[in-house]
């Protein structure tokens, strides 16, 4: 995934960014995407871009 494709940071986690506020990444509840239901694939919300939630890759 490419910077242009990374998905935006949460409120939360842009008031991480800020001096004296690192704990804000603690209220980021945005880690998963959320589908609309029935919506074939769109989504009602995008996961949180930030690095304090990307996931290890799966096992082989």
């Amino acid at each position: 995934m490419t910077v242009a494709e990374a998905p935006p940071l949460s409120p939360e986690c842009t008031l991480a960014r800020e001096p004296g506020y690192g704990a804000a990444h603690e209220e980021c509840r945005r880690t998963d995407d959320i589908p609309l239901p029935h919506g074939g694939g769109i989504l009602l919300q995008r996961r949180c871009g930030c690095a304090c939630h990307r996931q290890a890759p799966p096992e082989p």
